[in-house]
């Protein structure tokens, strides 16, 4: 053979890899079509990376391994890219709702007497119909499955942080952030009738409880600190056991619930303890009281690019309020970035900054726009 028959070779093979790579991406707006409908993200770092394994063991010649991995990392990318093109077409980031929410079956992570619960009913008002769930997950699923119209999950708080694994599943369920709420967090050491300080051996919270409430905890390092779902269910549990000898960190509210008494009041580390809460739904609702938005995105790899983001937010007179990253499951290295920003998604300065984002971003989602907490 000659070079001009290598050149022929090359071609044919050019024209079917063409014609698979248009067959792919039909496929790919098919997918794309899916996850809108089922409330899916459309980055999923655990497949891609899935993708590019079962294909680097289909090779005969393992010279071209890193090669076959370059090859398929842009592919992906090129679908990725197509798919977030095929969400943006189909989601109008206009929607209109009616205001502030406050109608539907409402769904919390806890007990009676959970902080959660208590963040509900300063949202939503009493006398709501509401479900309590064992985690934070639980409610998602609940919401997915239609069993409620909203969740209220704990997002921060001012002495720990950001509450990590919310900010995961929300990037997994795809739902939308639609309204916030802050409350003040009172953390108390509660116990049976007849319990003291001097015969206590084992205290029951959530990990927030403790660590809210390290510096107390530290005065007293011979009790076992036993993890539990949540604060409110850790007090019920003592209720249960029946044994003075078993404490756990809640509220007052809850103490009052199960006719336990507080023991030692505001343990926690910092007075003015505040927790902010997400109020999530199935749709976008927007109006024009709406004044924070949330994202997610991924930046590619580039000297720069969050400097020019950053930048472009500065410029357009654009108050930042939170940047939270989070790793990349099974993608080393790699981050999503969740970020709080004030605007309404309707203004010239904030359609700028988002197509910014988009321009510069492997992956993206807007997760609200929504009315900051009074």
């Amino acid at each position: 053979m000659d070079l001009s028959d290598y050149r022929k070779e090359i071609d044919e093979i050019d024209e079917e890899m063409t014609r698979l790579f248009e067959k792919r991406m039909d496929v790919s707006v098919k997918v794309a079509e899916y996850k809108i409908k089922n409330k899916l993200p459309i980055f999923n770092g655990g497949r891609e990376a899935e993708v590019i394994h079962k294909n680097v063991k289909r090779l005969k010649n393992s010279n071209y391994e890193s090669l076959i991995r370059k090859y398929f990392n842009h592919l992906m990318e090129l679908s990725r890219a197509l798919q977030q093109r095929r969400f943006n077409e189909i989601n109008n980031y206009s929607t209109e709702s009616n205001g502030r929410i406050r109608e539907g079956k409402l769904g919390f992570q806890g007990l009676e007497g959970s902080f959660s619960e208590e963040a509900m009913i300063k949202y939503f008002g009493e006398n709501k119909e509401t479900s309590h769930y064992e985690t934070f997950e639980d409610v998602f699923e609940s919401l997915k499955k239609n069993e409620i119209d909203y969740g209220i999950l704990p997002v921060e708080n001012t002495s720990t942080g950001a509450i990590t694994e919310v900010y995961d599943l929300m990037n997994k369920y795809g739902f939308y952030i639609v309204g916030e709420e802050c409350i003040k967090i009172n953390q108390h050491l509660i116990g049976l009738e007849g319990a003291t300080l001097d015969n206590i051996k084992e205290v029951y919270s959530h990990p927030q409880g403790f660590q809210q409430s390290s510096e107390f905890l530290n005065t007293n390092k011979e009790w076992v600190c036993i993890p539990y779902y949540n604060t409110a269910t850790s007090v019920k549990k003592v209720y249960d056991l029946n044994d003075v000898t078993k404490v756990a960190i809640g509220s007052e509210r809850a103490a009052k619930l199960y006719g336990l008494k507080v023991l030692v009041h505001n343990i926690n580390n910092q007075c003015e303890n505040q927790t902010r809460f997400l109020i999530i739904g199935r749709n976008l609702e927007v109006n024009e009281n709406c004044d924070k938005v949330s994202v997610v995105f991924s930046l590619e790899d580039e000297v720069g690019t969050l400097y020019s983001l950053l930048n472009h937010f500065a410029e357009n007179n654009i108050n930042l309020k939170k940047i939270e990253s989070r790793p990349i499951k099974n993608s080393p290295w790699k981050y999503l970035l969740y970020v709080d920003f004030d605007g309404n998604i309707n203004s010239i300065e904030v359609k700028n900054a988002l197509k910014l984002i988009q321009k510069n971003s492997e992956y993206f989602k807007l997760l609200g726009n929504y009315k900051k907490f009074n």
